[in-house]
């Protein structure tokens, strides 16, 4: 994949994306580090892989529970304790990999956005501005069909404010990268009013999101909406208008 062909608002996403990925695997591992250094330094290297799928396998484990508890709780309500019983671990152990549930929910984000990054990954070389919105639409429509869990979880969250400014701030920076970037491709597309046809659309996708997750769910028409969006973006960027 080649960086040229990044904007510069998708480019700066997916760096923001890498560099909070990059300080909370640093904290967490460091911890870790410290207090098994000289144990795996006596390991072989089969020993070493085995023992690192099983540190993996329990910060899952943590953190599928974490995530379910903060969809049912809700994310002011849930303690530790109640994350180390689902998991079915104890609290100190619990506490070997996460500081606490800040850290866990940013764990969560931090791990989502990545296999985000990883599934918008084909719309980097997208020239066409036709079809990179065409790609963003159904990019956004398979990351709500397969990530719910992790929307349920953040978008009540964000609205509470119950998060650190930090992670606010970083969330912030990435959807107006995002934003920025459709922007761009409608101006690319010829579309007259590309700034407010670009917000129309990002708010338009949150209103979906938030009637399929919370009102509707299971009745929402989300096939046939996808199918409209397409249909109407395409007759947009077509026109120029």
């Amino acid at each position: 994949m080649a960086n040229a062909n990044r904007l510069p608002f998708f480019n700066e996403y997916l760096d923001s994306i890498n560099i909070i990925y990059k300080n909370i695997c640093f904290s967490k591992n460091r911890t870790i580090h410290l207090l098994t250094n000289q144990s795996v330094n006596k390991m072989s290297p089969r020993e070493k892989n085995k023992n690192e799928q099983a540190r993996q396998a329990s910060i899952q484990n943590i953190a599928n529970a974490a995530a379910k508890l903060f969809i049912e709780v809700g994310y002011l309500n849930v303690t530790i304790a109640q994350i180390a019983k689902r998991a079915n671990i104890s609290k100190g152990l619990l506490y070997n990999y996460f500081s606490g549930k800040e850290e866990l929910l940013e764990h969560i984000i931090d791990q989502t956005l990545l296999e985000i990054a990883e599934i918008s990954s084909q719309i980097l070389n997208t020239k066409d501005p036709s079809l990179k919105i065409s790609l963003i639409l159904k990019t956004t429509f398979k990351i709500l069909r397969e990530k719910s869990e992790f929307w349920q979880t953040v978008m009540p969250v964000i609205t509470q404010k119950a998060i650190s400014e930090k992670m606010i701030l970083n969330l912030t920076r990435i959807f107006m990268s995002l934003t920025q970037d459709l922007i761009q491709t409608f101006k690319a597309g010829g579309v007259k009013n590309a700034e407010m046809e670009a917000y129309q659309l990002a708010a338009l996708m949150d209103g979906i999101a938030l009637h399929y997750f919370y009102f509707y769910k299971d009745e929402y028409p989300l096939d046939k909406l996808e199918k409209s969006l397409l249909t109407k973006y395409s007759k947009i960027l077509k026109n120029g208008q």
